[in-house]
Formats: C-alpha cells, structure tokens, sequence
C-alpha cells in the first residue's frame, strides 16, 4: 500500500531544509554577507529529525514480515539499501566536485579535487565517525542512515537478538542523553550514541504501533499532532531547550513519532489523502535533500555573475534559488534518482530469477 501522506510529509520535510539553506547560503560575502530574510527559516532543521524517525519507520513497516528469517533476505535487503542511497549519492557527489573544480578554474585557481585521504571513508561510503562528508554537507545524517540499515539486519537475522541490541543501544543512548560517557570516547562511539539513534529507534517503535493497532482517528488528531511538532520545535528554536541538544532530539522525536502514527491510521482508513503534486515531490524528496545546496549556488552564483543579485529585493533572490533547488531536483529525481533506482533492482531481480531457474 503506497501511502501518500508520508510522500508527502517527506516533501515537507526536506523542503523545511530547503528554506533554511537557502537563506544561509546566502550570508557568503560575495552573496548577502548575511543570513537572508533575517533568519525565519532558521528552524527548518527539524525536518532532518523528522526524516531519522521516518526511516526507522518505514524500514520497518516495509520490512517486517522479513524479521527473523535469517540470510533468506539479507542480500535483498542490502542490495536495496545500497541502490537507495549510493548511486544517486554519488551522482550528486561528483557533480558538486565538478562544479568546485569549474568555481577554481574560472577563479584562476588550480581545479583541484580538495579530498583528502581520511576523508574518503567519510565521504565516498559514508562510514559514520570519520568525519563529516566532504563537498555534500548533508549528507552527514546519509552517515546515520548507513548505520542504521546496518543494524536492522541484526532484526532480520534473528528477531530476539536484534531486539535486544536495539533496547541495549537505547539505554546506552539515554545514559550518552545524560552526559555520562567519559569524553576521552572515540567520535565513532559518541557519534553512535547521539540522540538522532533514539529517533530512529522511536521510528521502529512506531512502526509495531502502527502494524498491531489499527486505529479510527478524526483529522482533528492529525492538526493536534502538526502542533505538537510544531510546540516541540519552537521550545528549542525559542531557547526553552538547549539548541540542537539530547532534549529537542528527544521531543522532536516523540512528536514525529504522534504524527507518523496518524497519518497511517488516517490514511489506512479512508480519511485523508495528500495532494498528488506533493506526493510527487516526496517521491523525489532524497534527489530535494541531496541536491538544494548544490543548485542553490548554482542559482546565486549566475545572479551575482549576471551583476543583479544585489540590485533585486532579497525575497525575490530567495524565491528564485528555492524555485531552482525544487525545480531542478524535481528533474533530477524523476530523470535520474528513480530510472537509476529501477534499473538497478531490475537487474537484480533478474540475475535472482536466472539463478531460481538454474538451482530448479
């Protein structure tokens, strides 16, 4: 059952992204010199937190009839994962490097790759603990997801042992929340035990919910859970917590986890559906979050070198690089992410039905 009220809520996430970077790329000297329209957007981090319990989420949801069943769908699995997040990963990667290389070379610079070598496990595998990755900054909470995947095969391979290294990894996750982890830890170990793991963990939580109680909620629920959400993100944009900490991971969790479990029940039963264009876009919204940075350059870059970035009210000079961001990843998502995504597991599912063949 495909449901477009997570489609959706993925579009709206990484378009809350979207804004925050585009007025924060603006404060370059050569741009703004400063963060645009005084900062409005700058609570759309959220929707990162968002994303971490969705992933827990769907994986889950989607793969839950596979829990226990050993190797029998382990390289399934894993070959999916790895078609849902590499290629198009790379394929933003090595246009961002391009694009860098292009900027130095028309600066008279030397159109160096600027990678170094401890870098590369960061960046090209997107190993978490070896730093952020380099040329896409977003792509540091990919690092997260990488980890988690890898861990939900402990799930898929036995149900009692999986469960019991997740309640662990919870625990050690509140004890890290507490501040009571010596900090002579490795940045691998503090990195596994950030405050982000508990939203995935809630994500999964959620899921059970959602699979075991299938509920008859009224929309009104739906709105009570937007403002939970929204109560959860202005009490750390606000300062009642402090800003990016264990606390706001915590609440915003929590309150991504209400409203995940909503819209599932709303939709299972009837009661709601999302407008098709943003399901759209939230079919594409991993092209949105990977590529925004990238094309919002792009796009102040030509006004600056067209001589009329500072010449145009700063509103128009946002709406113009979001319009690019979206429209351009709107191309990218639905003229590469998701033809490179089937072709892939199509190959894959014929090489699986060549081999059932031959061993019948």
């Amino acid at each position: 059952m495909r449901l477009t009220l997570i489609e959706a809520s993925r579009a709206i996430a990484a378009l809350a992204v979207v804004l925050m970077h585009a007025t924060h790329l603006m404060r370059v000297d050569h741009f703004s010199g400063h963060v645009g329209l005084q900062g409005v957007f700058d609570w759309g981090y959220v929707g990162v937190d968002f994303f971490f319990v969705l992933s827990g989420f769907i994986i889950t949801f989607v793969h839950h009839k596979e829990l226990g069943s050993g190797t029998a769908h382990l390289r399934s699995y894993l070959w999916k994962r790895f078609v849902r997040v590499f290629p198009i990963y790379w394929f933003v990667l090595l246009l961002s490097i391009a694009l860098s290389a292009a900027t130095r070379l028309l600066a008279g610079r030397q159109p160096l790759v600027e990678l170094a070598a401890d870098q590369l496990p960061g960046t090209l595998l997107l190993l978490i603990g070896h730093g952020e990755p380099a040329y896409v900054g977003v792509a540091w909470s990919l690092q997260y997801e990488v980890m988690f995947y890898a861990t939900f095969c402990l799930l898929l391979l036995h149900r009692v042992v999986g469960f019991t290294a997740y309640v662990m990894w919870g625990v050690a996750v509140l004890v890290a929340a507490a501040q009571w982890l010596p900090a002579s830890f490795t940045p691998w170990v503090h990195s596994t035990l950030s405050a982000h793991c508990a939203q995935f963990l809630f994500g999964i939580v959620t899921a059970f919910a959602a699979l075991r109680w299938q509920l008859r909620p009224r929309r009104w629920l739906l709105g009570a859970a937007v403002l939970a959400f929204a109560a959860a993100a202005a009490l750390e944009h606000l300062g009642f917590v402090v800003a990016h900490g264990a606390a706001g991971r915590v609440l915003l969790g929590l309150a991504s986890a209400a409203l995940l479990f909503v819209m599932v029940n709303l939709e299972r039963s009837g009661g709601m559906k999302a407008p098709p264009l943003l399901a759209r876009l939230g079919a594409v919204s991993y092209s949105l979050y990977l590529a925004h940075c990238l094309l919002i350059n792009i796009a102040l870059i030509l006004l600056a070198k067209a001589g009329i970035y500072r010449s145009l009210p700063e509103a128009v000079v946002f709406a113009f690089a979001v319009t690019v961001a979206v429209v351009g990843s709107w191309w990218i998502g639905h003229k590469v992410e998701l033809p490179m995504v089937g072709w892939l597991r199509q190959r894959a599912s014929g090489r699986a039905q060549r081999r059932a063949v031959v061993t019948s």
